[in-house]
């Protein structure tokens, strides 16, 4: 007798077995095995709910429910004023409340990596953390977090279709579907999937109107998958409309006996999981990430980016190089349009009118530049386009990667007494490579976000690209990169900079291409700025200043062509912060007295010029620039005002116009979840003036959304958005972007040609991790600027043994270099100026030990 679970195994074998990032996309019929209805009963039970007040209502919605008309039934429950829409929302969490997911188990046991689901309820979610022992991350379609979920690597469980915790965000009825498909981040993360990974699709049945739904966008959005790929288990009852369909696109449908509540389906999924010794397989730097996508495509736009004007918009550039790599490995055959519009529909997902238009004009620009050849053949219909010449097997990337990879090995030479030999230095090479990468990634997934971009994590890189090397060359290498990131030369910044907007621009076009190249961007008419992006772009010599006044004069320049007036503005409050930081300025030099310029030195080399005072940083920079050290003139200068009133009056002269904002009951809701969340954090939470300040900014952020204003709030407070994003002010996230993002957005919208080595510490930003490996850094830094590096190299051993000993010496003394206190700090560099002092006494004593000998 045949086992009717024996093609259930037998299918998720094959798939597992073949695929590298599985995803398992789940209908109503896995919530219907935890206990909860399928979508005819859901609607049945909401008819029921409305019937003792609006029965007219509710027999549309049965008569709609027994003719399959599911997505018209729920549009009668919305659309009666019978019912409050807070009952509605109360009667939907009240029939999605109660479940079993133990049944969900062995399926949340399978070997996938990540989960997207039609189904509102927790059930997966619950299931997921009890089968592999960890909560998966929760992705909500609503949520601020969604436009995220495309580029999430770890474990995870996305309900693109809203979720049961907060109602009001559900997708049921035809016209919330409607309004869903023209949401870009839900197009991308759908078509991005389907071209990306590979997807099992399980639960779904010929009625259920959101599959129709999500088969109808791939295939408009992006059409067939290569054979192979995806894979659809369905009960053999189901529609022939629906496997056409998943025919259609190329996914492999699987039947089974649906009888005894399709018990042949879930013995299949308990068999092969028990069966079943594959572990979800962690992410391959080298092949599995899903970056891995856009690897042969970064050679090219770099190639654009390097001889480009400066205001060609990244986006455009990013096309420019794809044609231009498609073009170049189909050389020396020409290509037709037709066959472009299909590369790029198979490297980036989209298809369709408005991705062709921008095909055809980025063919015409590489054309012009003299790159393309096109003409006509006899024969043939249409115009084809040929590279011209040979495809150079250099590249600027490639020489680009050189440098970095000669830059690296002379650091090691100076700052370890070591040069890498040849097998390191391939090593190099390729972390270089691979870095670039996912540095392109990580941007882009903090711009989705509209955070400010995570340090650069560099590390796991480097453990996996150099797994044979030894422990210690391992190390050398490490701290050596670590250097090149904190404190690199201009040539070092320039390229990072130029590799680093290329790969992020690249990576997003290719994770979120809707929006990234198909969105009708709409430039912001109004810009809220807080203090932290004031400051710098206010104070000549910051290290972002010519970056931020770069990137606002170019947003000025582009809303005026476009004939929108664009406002740049400043609560009020934030001037009191800014007058505070200055305040704290003076109090520095005040304490620091006449070893003021030596301190402050000394604290930017240690930190950072960018990553102190705003003030200070910048001076320390002018001094190095030429100008005579004078503090008070400097301020004067750069900064004259000392109260709020002749600041405000300073501002309104650079354009921007400086707002006020009232407290009201909107005003107290938003401070309160403020204040709750700062409340929570137990230590480091911010002072209740600076939670009052951003409560009244967010209010008028509020107040524009609700006016239906096109505004923006520039940030670079990390905590801020992450106190709002789970909140019931989620939706204010979405018009929040960090220093970073605005910078990446005018590149992205207008183009930005800045200051390159600005925009590579914006990029690449890093922060050295222990307090050791910090004053090594410094050390070396310090021993550079007064020696020639050859003797420096000499030294290696004096640097490395002061470097441990005025570690412990300070960490003994309880000096704390970290410190925000003004007399702790002043106090802390002191001290690291005494033991600097002794570690130079030693450098003589050691070179002159050399030069006798010589």
């Amino acid at each position: 007798m045949t086992n009717p679970s024996k093609p259930v195994v037998d299918a998720l074998k094959t798939f597992f077995e073949a695929s590298t990032d599985p995803i398992l996309c789940t209908g109503a019929g896995v919530s219907m095995l935890a206990g909860l209805p399928d979508w005819k009963e859901l609607l049945r039970q909401m008819a029921d709910s409305v019937r003792p007040v609006d029965a007219m209502t509710a027999n549309q919605m049965t008569e709609n429910v027994a003719k399959g008309r599911l997505t018209k039934a729920a549009d009668y429950f919305w659309i009666t004023d019978e019912v409050l829409d807070g009952v509605k929302y109360e009667t939907i969490k009240r029939l999605l409340s109660t479940y079993d997911s133990k049944p969900l188990v062995p399926l949340a046991s399978l070997p996938f990596k990540g989960v997207l689901t039609t189904n509102f309820d927790r059930s997966i979610l619950d299931a997921i953390a009890e089968a592999k022992k960890q909560v998966p991350r929760d992705y909500r379609h609503g949520d601020a977090s969604f436009s995220q979920a495309v580029w999430e690597t770890e474990l995870n469980v996305t309900r693109i279709h809203g979720c049961v915790e907060v109602p009001q965000s559900m997708i049921l009825s035809e016209s919330q579907f409607k309004k869903l498909l023209e949401s870009s981040p839900y197009i991308d993360l759908l078509t991005q999937t389907f071209l990306h990974r590979s997807v099992l699709f399980l639960g779904f049945s010929f009625y259920d109107p959101a599959i129709k739904y999500v088969l109808e966008q791939i295939d408009k959005r992006f059409g067939p998958a290569p054979p192979g790929r995806h894979m659809a288990i369905v009960p053999d009852t189901n529609a022939s409309e629906l496997i056409l369909k998943a025919n259609r696109l190329n996914i492999a449908v699987v039947k089974y006996e649906s009888t005894s509540g399709h018990q042949a389906l879930w013995e299949g999924i308990t068999a092969y999981a028990k069966s079943s010794t594959k572990a979800p397989a962690k992410v391959a730097i080298l092949a599995g990430h899903p970056y891995a996508a856009a690897k042969q495509y970064l050679a090219a736009c770099y190639a654009r980016v390097t001889i480009t004007s400066a205001h060609t918009p990244l986006r455009e550039i990013v096309i420019e190089g794809v044609l231009s790599a498609v073009l170049q490995e189909n050389h020396p055959k020409s290509s037709g349009l037709l066959d472009l519009h299909e590369r790029v529909r198979q490297a980036l997902g989209v298809k369709g009118k408005e991705i062709n238009l921008l095909v055809e004009g980025a063919i015409k620009e590489l054309v012009n530049a003299k790159l393309v050849r096109k003409h006509r053949d006899e024969g043939v219909k249409g115009s084809r386009f040929a590279w011209i010449g040979t495809p150079e097997t250099t590249s600027p990337l490639n020489e680009a990667i050189e440098t970095l990879k000669i830059s690296i090995c002379n650091r090691a030479y100076v700052q370890e007494g070591w040069k890498p030999p040849n097998h390191v230095a391939d090593v190099i090479v390729v972390f270089l490579k691979e870095v670039i990468h996912k540095r392109g990634w990580d941007l882009g997934a903090a711009f989705a976000s509209g955070k400010a971009p995570d340090t650069v994590s560099f590390r796991p890189v480097l453990d996996e690209c150099g797994q044979r090397l030894s422990a210690f060359d391992r190390e050398r290498v490490e701290r050596t990169v670590e250097s090149l990131f904190q404190r690199p030369t201009e040539q070092e910044a320039a390229l990072l900079g130029e590799l680093g907007r290329i790969s992020f621009a690249l990576e997003l076009a290719f994770q979120a291409p809707r929006t990234t190249l198909l969105h009708k961007a709409t430039l912001p008419r109004r810009i809220y700025f807080d203090a932290n992006i004031l400051l710098p772009a206010f104070v000549e010599g910051h290290p972002h200043y010519q970056t931020y006044g770069d990137t606002l004069r170019r947003l000025q320049a582009a809303s005026s062509s476009a004939g929108n007036k664009l406002q740049l503005l400043v609560y009020r409050g934030y001037l009191n912060e800014m007058i505070s930081h200055k305040s704290a300025a003076c109090t520095f030099a005040k304490e620091a007295g006449a070893e003021f310029e030596a301190l402050a030195r000394s604290e930017a080399i240690y930190h950072g010029s960018g990553n102190i005072n705003v003030y200070v940083g910048a001076y320390v920079n002018a001094i190095a620039c030429g100008h005579a050290p004078d503090f008070e003139n400097f301020l004067n200068r750069v900064a004259p005002y000392t109260t709020e009133t002749e600041l405000r009056r300073w501002i309104e002269k650079q354009g921007f116009v400086v707002v006020e904002s009232v407290k009201d009951a909107t005003y107290s809701k938003i401070y309160g979840i403020l204040e709750r969340s700062n409340a929570a954090k137990l230590s480091n939470g911010k002072q209740p003036i600076l939670v009052e300040h951003d409560a009244l900014q967010l209010k008028l952020l509020e107040a524009d959304s609700q006016r239906g204003e096109r505004a923006l709030f520039i940030t670079a407070d990390r905590q801020l958005y992450e106190d709002i994003a789970t909140t019931q002010l989620r939706h204010l996230a979405e018009f929040m972007v960090s220093h970073v993002g605005i910078v990446q957005l005018v590149d992205l919208l207008v183009g930005l040609k800045t200051d390159d080595r600005a925009l590579g510490d914006l990029l690449w930003s890093n922060m050295v991790s222990e307090r050791a490996n910090r004053i090594r850094s410094y050390l070396t830094a310090e021993a550079l600027s007064k020696y020639d590096a050859a003797l420096v190299m000499t030294m290696h051993s004096v640097v490395e043994a002061q470097s441990e000993a005025i570690a412990k010496r300070l960490e003994r003394e309880g000096v704390d270099l970290e410190a925000h206190d003004t007399n702790a700090k002043v106090k802390a560099f002191k001290s690291l100026g005494i033991l600097e002092a002794n570690f130079f006494a030693g450098m003589s004593e050691a070179i002159e030990k050399i030069e006798k000998r010589g």
